[in-house]
């Protein structure tokens, strides 16, 4: 992983995660920056009863994602196969494609333990709440039945348990908090 730089965007559901990990790739250049849709990689729902189940928070596979790390820059790779109504991994593989790059992206609501830097995003629960119905509307799926679970998942967040590079707001443009990521990681000579 020596040769890579791990770049964590997280925060609450609903926050704007995914769209701020791609203007950050497109900012950096996708010859040398890659996204992880790191939602593949939730662990999942083990069949316990949904009440304790929602009572818990989200947790990911870190130790599959770990494994993509070690695949060589260039290698197009892909995410578990991944069934977001019944919460379950279908398959290791099968999911997103991407390429595994110097700078690897991963948006997901909490950071990835083998970041190098990681950058929170933060917007009101409302908002989020709004935005996850639209997501849902759209993709004609019911991921908001999992509110409870997902601000559980984004208490965490708020624990001393970990330390941001930058706190973004949510409510700035994409474009300004892109630069914003761009410029921190300048300052710290880890692009050019």
């Amino acid at each position: 992983m020596n040769d890579k730089i791990i770049i964590s965007i997280c925060g609450a559901a609903g926050t704007g995660k995914s769209s701020l990990a791609k203007k950050v790739v497109h900012t950096l250049g996708t010859d040398i920056a890659s996204r992880v849709p790191t939602d593949y990689y939730l662990k999942s729902y083990s069949g316990e009863p949904y009440e304790e189940f929602i009572s818990t928070p989200f947790r990911y596979d870190w130790e599959l994602l770990k494994k993509v790390f070690q695949i060589p820059i260039g290698i197009v790779t892909e995410t578990p196969d991944y069934d977001f109504v019944k919460l379950a991994r279908l398959n290791k593989t099968g999911g997103k494609p991407f390429t595994v790059s110097r700078y690897m992206i991963v948006d997901s609501m909490l950071p990835c333990p083998e970041s190098n830097f990681i950058f929170k995003i933060e917007t009101p629960a409302d908002l989020r709440l709004k935005n996850i119905k639209e997501r849902d509307k759209a993709q004609k799926a019911n991921s908001a039945r999992n509110w409870e679970k997902m601000e559980l998942t984004a208490s965490e967040l708020n624990s001393r348990k970990y330390k941001y590079d930058l706190v973004l707001n949510g409510f700035s443009e994409l474009d300004e908090n892109a630069a914003k990521i761009v410029e921190y990681l300048r300052s710290k000579r880890v692009v050019d």
